[in-house]
């Protein structure tokens, strides 16, 4: 009988988008325009549905969930809420994308140079992250999974994020074509310990672009849990983590296929 560690799972999100213009079609800071932070967000429901800015984007939070039913619903009910109530009254759309460039003069508020201030830490060697930021004008939108689990402890927390790395990570190679988030977050391995368990910090926003991704997130999430639980041994971590810091797509499918993580239907995602 297998020592199950990881008992009672439960899985949120914040992710980030960016919000753009309707008739321009260009991307705007949502500075000042809708309101909260991360210290005071704005609540849309009672049930844990809540509006923030983060630097230029806005980003949105869910209550945890069990089932992958009650995880696209959720953040489908936010993202709606979005672009219905929020941004299409002011002529603007949010979008889920990994990045994007904005213009000098869109980024002189105090706010637009507001960076996330919390260290962030790699699940494979425990070193704090450092976060590069070669060019002023590019930002970028974080999908962070979150998972909340009974009595969480450092260790466990780190082996669920390489579980995470492995079943999340590689596979976001085949299906977020963007490379330039990568230069600044979303390293092998980036995560933060909550009280209520860990927070899985490599994968873009992509994955909130559809039903199909937001189902694909919850369950290879429960994939990495299970693999956890039964005693699951990563005996190629470099290659995991020049995988994703590389985005080298080759490497993804080997590994996935060396772990046999399904992927065809992956790929039919993207076609």
């Amino acid at each position: 009988m297998r020592n199950e560690i990881v008992k009672n799972v439960l899985i949120g999100a914040d992710p980030e988008m960016f919000i753009y213009s309707l008739d321009t079609d260009t991307p705007f800071p949502v500075c000042g325009l809708v309101g909260g932070t991360k210290k005071h967000p704005i609540p849309i429901t009672e049930n844990g549905h809540a509006l923030q800015e983060d630097n230029v984007m806005i980003e949105y939070c869910i209550p945890p969930c069990k089932t992958s039913e009650e995880f696209v619903e959720n953040i489908t009910f936010v993202k709606n809420y979005i672009n219905d109530t929020v941004l299409k009254p002011i002529g603007m759309i949010a979008k889920c994308i990994a990045s994007t460039m904005f213009e000098y003069d869109q980024l002189q508020s105090d706010q637009a140079q507001e960076f996330g201030c919390s260290e962030s830490f790699n699940a494979w060697t425990g070193d704090v992250n450092e976060v590069g930021r070669d060019n002023p004008l590019l930002r970028t939108a974080g999908g962070h999974i979150h998972i909340g689990y009974d009595t969480p402890d450092n260790e466990t927390s780190a082996k669920i994020i390489q579980a995470m790395d492995l079943f999340l990570g590689v596979p976001s190679i085949l299906l977020d074509n963007d490379t330039e988030r990568r230069k600044m977050y979303g390293k092998a391995g980036e995560y933060r310990l909550k009280l209520y368990g860990v927070e899985y910090r490599v994968l873009s926003t992509f994955w909130t672009e559809n039903d199909e991704l937001i189902i694909w997130a919850h369950e290879n999430a429960l994939k990495a849990i299970e693999f956890v639980n039964s005693g699951g041994i990563i005996t190629n971590e470099q290659d995991i983590i020049k995988c994703i810091n590389n985005s080298d797509k080759e490497m993804a499918l080997e590994i996935m296929e060396d772990y046999h993580i399904e992927f065809n239907k992956l790929l039919k995602t993207i076609e």
